[in-house]
């Protein structure tokens, strides 16, 4: 066989305005070209591939691979287009799980009508520490054949409790399924899309097998296109900045969303020679890409990759878990649009786009953008005053410095890499930004990201320590070992292996040390001299229509936006008729986030039981909240809710019967027949919604309070009794205490929901204002900022059951109190000890004495510094914005009992209670009081 040497890679980027092609060799780059993208796709990339071949002057023998990005994938779903978007049915393997919450229930409706077609559940699933929940029944499995069959729906996700831990039953399930169903399928398994965290996994799941007939179709266009070169390889490049082969990419196109800015920061880096630079060089390396109407942001890892998502992301509305770039987005790009009004300059957030080449004032355009303020020719000083070039000039740099703060996780100054098109709106000297890179070929970072591109092998399970290991070195390695594995088959050469990622999270709760083990492999592409991969299209699908079938006119998809108005937080009012309070979808979404921040760290991801709580009032159920007042002396009042580790919550989502058999005991063990009311065991997190639930459940309302022991007696004996039945119902089990009278639960805290009410409703009347949700709550609930930066450490470790460890904030430079950005040592940091939840929070700066801003009981929240979503401990990760608040404690846990029970002395902290802010409690109001004029 004749040498390929010295071989070449191309690399593409394709996307909605222009195709960009590459030629590598050596990772140098031998030619580029941009061309426009074509309606089949396919047309688009010959071109481009062409054009570089003939520019680079190589033959197309020495080309090994071809590595192709492209945003046609996520675009189909956002756009929303019914032909590329399948019904899809869902197989849960679960027992008496999950039942209530079922699939596509928090779908944006246009979406959900598009692609639900069919929801099952039957037998299966994994516990936590590895045992069956049950084991599957292949008749259960054969009856949802028969119901799919029955519908014609072509698309199957089967997901499994605990399947990414073990995936064995989701592929039993997937085989038994394709003999029952026959040729003509596609059948996918959730454990190959995402991540632990059960409905995010199966709303990845579900989008990527709706998308599966469509990728084979775009898939096919992209071989026929490199099909010139002859002998050569095709990859598609996925999230994580690393490749698949094609006809993996065609099975899971929902891991090819966002490749864009991964692939945009791999480019970065390799053009600004970053990858090479000191290990002990600690300065962030920040990549900035500005199109035409974005700029985006992200953070570069030493590996050269970027900092990935910490927490889920939303994909067209739709909660994922997916891994994605941790990329920080402002409307500011070439193309963006400049107003003036009221002697102020207004750029964006609306853009010219691809227009600009037409619209815009320098190319003889009439419309005033973002790079006519930076361009000097005979049209934009006639036209564009000198005031509002140099006004604008001065609103991008002010817009791109403060969101580089927000993206830098050190205050000294950062070294960014400029590329994209629109990169000259951005000047060379910006604050906080100690070298300014413009690489060479900045203009098609994207393209060249595409073609170095390396392969992957993840790992993401749940490991148990076991009792002849001294530690858990020896599952670390296993876990590496065939993450390693999986990265050499999927085509990665076994002499660059590199492991780029191992983390431990503890799981809270349980008494086992079960701990989540995350390991990633990357390697470079191993070239080989073999056949090309073969793609089969499935029988069901006929290559000859092309891709010319998929791209529609506008009227074969369904709207963007909601038929629905946008909500108007400010004049919404929830219904109250005497004294119950109707939950909404509104109010619910206000409680999710309220519970989340009195939740200070634990207590759980209130999703689950947000989405069964939106299930029934789908049924046209209704779920009510009494207010605490109207509570009679004698009446009868359950105290309910779950005990266990949140993360268990998050994978083995409750059924409907955990909390209510719990209720149903106590009822037969006190020989009570009836009772009137529910409430929590506490307010913060799943639980305000469980009490819902349960309460809904018996056609009872929940009062507007939730629980505090006031009998100390016995409680660590009680907290053992109930730890060791929660182990071994899987470290999550619903629980159920002593009944109250009535006027013992007037005593309770005042107004627990209507509290979680307002915090959610402050949130998000912040978001719709477009201002810092932090400043909205810390107005309404009287709290205090203690700090906002950057989480710079995170340790873990779990003690009896608990999740005990540290988390440490840096200051960015914009809230630096420092009289010099050059001397970063006296910059405060904030240490914060938790148990499950926040304890502590401790200021510290060189030279000074520690200070206490903060300790329990009094409340410290974690708050998203983006949006202010709250954060729970298990989301706290290296590089996350975030603000950290305190809100005062209600007074009887200030009270000597109080702190004995919930203090510092209780959690083992030699620190003195004291108060936060100035001002004294300050009593939550009802939601009566709120919105009812007289009663």
């Amino acid at each position: 066989m004749p040498s390929r040497n010295p071989s070449c890679v191309i690399g593409i980027d394709v996307g909605g305005t222009n195709t960009d092609a590459v030629i590598l060799q050596n990772e140098q780059v031998l030619a580029w070209h941009k061309t426009p993208t074509t309606s089949d796709i396919q047309g688009g990339i010959e071109l481009a591939i062409e054009e570089v071949v003939r520019q680079a002057d190589v033959a197309p023998a020495q080309i090994t691979s071809v590595k192709i990005g492209t945003t046609q994938f996520v675009n189909a779903v956002l756009e929303r287009n019914r032909n590329k978007l399948d019904r899809v049915g869902v197989i849960r393997l679960c027992g008496p799980y999950s039942r209530r919450s079922p699939p596509f229930v928090d779908f944006p409706a246009g979406l959900r009508a598009l692609v639900e077609g069919h929801h099952g559940y039957v037998d299966g699933g994994y516990q936590v520490d590895g045992r069956h929940v049950s084991t599957l029944k292949h008749d259960q499995l054969q009856a949802q054949a028969a119901a799919i069959r029955s519908k014609s729906i072509k698309s199957i996700v089967v997901i499994g409790i605990y399947s990414p831990s073990n995936p064995d039953q989701e592929l039993e399930a997937a085989s038994v399924l394709a003999s029952e169903l026959g040729p003509g399928y596609d059948i996918s398994c959730s454990h190959s899309i995402g991540r632990l965290g059960f409905l995010e996994r199966e709303n990845a799941s579900i989008l990527n097998a709706s998308l599966r007939r469509f990728a084979r179709h775009v898939i096919a266009g992209f071989q026929h296109a490199v099909r010139k070169l002859g002998n050569c390889s095709l990859y598609i490049t996925v999230n994580d900045g690393t490749l698949s082969k094609a006809s993996e990419a065609a099975s899971h196109p929902v891991r090819c969303f966002s490749s864009g800015p991964t692939n945009s920061a791999r480019g970065a880096a390799l053009l600004a020679g970053s990858l090479s630079r000191d290990a002990e060089d600690d300065k962030d390396v920040l990549v900035v890409d500005v199109g035409g109407t974005t700029t985006d942001i992200c953070a570069l890892l030493k590996t050269g990759f970027p900092r990935q998502s910490a927490t889920f992301v939303k994909i067209a509305g739709v909660r994922t878990n997916f891994s994605i770039p941790d990329v920080y987005s402002i409307p500011l790009g070439g193309g963006s649009i400049v107003r003036t009004a009221h002697g102020q300059v207004q750029i964006g957030p609306d853009s010219v786009g691809s227009r600009l080449a037409e619209e815009g004032i320098c190319f003889g355009g009439q419309t005033i953008t973002a790079t006519d303020l930076v361009w000097s020719n005979t049209l934009t000083e006639t036209l564009v005053s000198s005031n509002v070039k140099a006004a604008g000039r001065a609103e991008m740099k002010r817009a791109v410095e403060v969101a580089i703060d927000l993206v830098k996780t050190r205050p000294e100054k950062a070294r960014v890499i400029l590329v994209g098109g629109g990169n000259i709106i951005i000047g060379d000297n910006l604050a906080g930004v100690g070298e300014l890179i413009r690489p060479k070929h900045l203009e098609v970072a994207n393209a060249v990201g595409a073609a170095i591109g390396k392969i992957s092998g993840t790992v993401d399970t749940v490991v148990v320590p076991r009792t002849n290991d001294a530690s858990m070195e020896v599952q670390i390695e296993e876990a590496e070992a065939l993450a390693m594995e999986r990265c050499i088959r999927a085509g990665g050469s076994k002499a660059t292996l590199e492991v780029v990622e191992v983390e431990l999270i503890p799981i809270s709760y349980v008494t086992d040390g079960s701990t989540r083990l995350i390991v990633r492999v990357v390697a470079d592409l191993l070239e080989s001299q073999e056949e090309p991969e073969t793609f089969e299209m499935s029988l069901h699908d006929n290559w000859a229509k092309k891709l010319d079938n998929y791209t529609n006119s506008c009227d074969s998809k369904a709207t963007s936006y909601e038929l629905a108005h946008q909500l108007d937080v400010e004049g919404y009012r929830p219904r109250i008729e005497g004294d119950l309070w109707y939950l909404s979808k509104t109010d619910l979404q206000f409680l999710q986030d309220g519970t989340g921040v009195l939740g200070v760290g634990s207590c759980g991801d209130a999703y689950p039981s947000y989405i069964a709580c939106l299930s029934a009032l789908a049924r046209g159920e209704d779920i009510t909240i009494r207010r605490q007042d109207s509570i009679t002396d004698d009446a009868t009042v359950l105290i309910a809710g779950f005990m266990g580790s949140p993360t268990v919550y998050l994978e083995r989502i409750p059924g409907t019967d955990e909390i209510t058999d719990a209720v149903c005991a106590v009822l037969k063990a006190t020989d009570i027949t009836s009772f009137d009311a529910i409430i929590p065991n506490e307010i913060g997190g799943m639980n305000a919604f469980e009490a819902l639930l349960a309460a809904h459940h018996f056609s009872k309302s929940t009062l507007d309070t939730d629980c505090v022991f006031t009998n100390v007696q016995d409680n660590f004996q009680t907290e053992q009794l109930m730890r060791d039945a929660c182990t071994e119902l899987g470290s999550l089990s619903g629980i159920c205490v002593n009944p109250l009278y009535g006027h013992e639960a007037r005593g309770l805290p005042q107004n627990s929901y209507s509290l979680a009410w307002s915090i959610g409703r402050s949130i998000a009347l912040a978001r719709s204002r477009k201002i810092d949700p932090v400043t909205t709550l810390l107005q309404e609930q009287n709290g205090v900022l203690l700090f906002r930066g950057k989480i710079s450490s995170v340790t873990r470790h779990v003690a009896k059951g608990f999740t005990r460890g540290t988390v440490l904030l840096a200051s960015s430079s914009q809230d630096s109190q420092q009289s010099s950005e050059d001397d970063v040592s006296s910059s405060p940091s904030l240490l914060v000890e938790f148990e499950n939840e926040n304890l502590c929070a401790i200021l510290k700066q060189k030279g000074e004495e520690d200070k206490v801003l903060a300790v329990c009981p009094d409340l410290i929240c974690f708050l998203d510094m983006a949006n202010g979503a709250p954060l729970g401990v298990s989301d706290y990760k290296f590089g996350l914005r975030v603000s950290v608040v305190a809100l005062r404690s209600p007074p009887m846990w200030t009270t000597d009992k109080g702190l004995k029970m919930g203090g510092p002395a209780a959690f083992g902290l030699d620190l003195q209670y004291k108060p936060i802010g100035t001002e004294g409690y300050k009593p939550p109001m009802s939601v009566w009081d709120m919105f009812c004029e007289s009663r």
